[in-house]
């Protein structure tokens, strides 16, 4: 292996940089497209059993909540379904640093977590919260440079998972590649 390079778990990608290319081009036919580049964002999962009540009443009220932690932001998602992942490996400048460490996304995934229950389940109790599988991943996002008609730069960021598309014109968001 390439000492530039490095393997990563990675969820599984839905669409390839061309499929993404096309993707941008049936929303606006018009755009003009510069450059793509790829970029690995780090994420880690936690799954978390939920217990609620005392004795019997335990068997009923005992659920499963995955939350997914940006290392990046420290954002918090509610994560739905199972993840599929792959091995892939990939040039170390295309990751973005970790920011988070990971003794905080325990709290932060804990705390949130237990928000969204409570106010989900209106519960007077507070719940036993245990993490039960923890899993740290990677997601590829594709950044395309794009000119407008003053041929100024902007960048559009496309997910290779779900090919959700986001206009980077926020300053932090583009420092943060920038930076790799």
């Amino acid at each position: 292996m390439d000492e530039h390079k490095t393997k990563i778990r990675l969820l599984a990608p839905g669409y390839t940089a061309k499929q993404a290319l096309v993707l941008l081009l049936h929303t606006d036919p018009n755009l003009d497209l510069q450059e793509i580049e790829e970029v690995y964002y780090p994420y880690v999962r936690f799954r978390y059993e939920i217990k609620v009540g005392k004795g019997r009443l335990m068997e009923k009220l005992t659920k499963l909540s995955d939350c997914i932690v940006d290392r990046v932001s420290g954002s918090t998602y509610e994560a739905k379904g199972e993840p599929e992942y792959i091995e892939e490996e990939v040039w170390l400048e295309d990751m973005l640093d970790i920011e988070v460490p990971l003794n905080e996304c325990y709290d932060t995934a804990h705390d949130f977590t237990m928000k969204m229950y409570i106010s989900k389940g209106k519960l007077m109790m507070t719940p036993q919260m245990a993490i039960i599988e923890e899993e740290e991943f990677y997601k590829r996002f594709y950044i395309v440079t794009c000119l407008d008609e003053k041929d100024l730069e902007y960048h559009i960021m496309v997910d290779a998972v779900d090919g959700g598309i986001s206009v980077l014109d926020n300053e932090y968001q583009m420092a943060l590649i920038e930076k790799r």
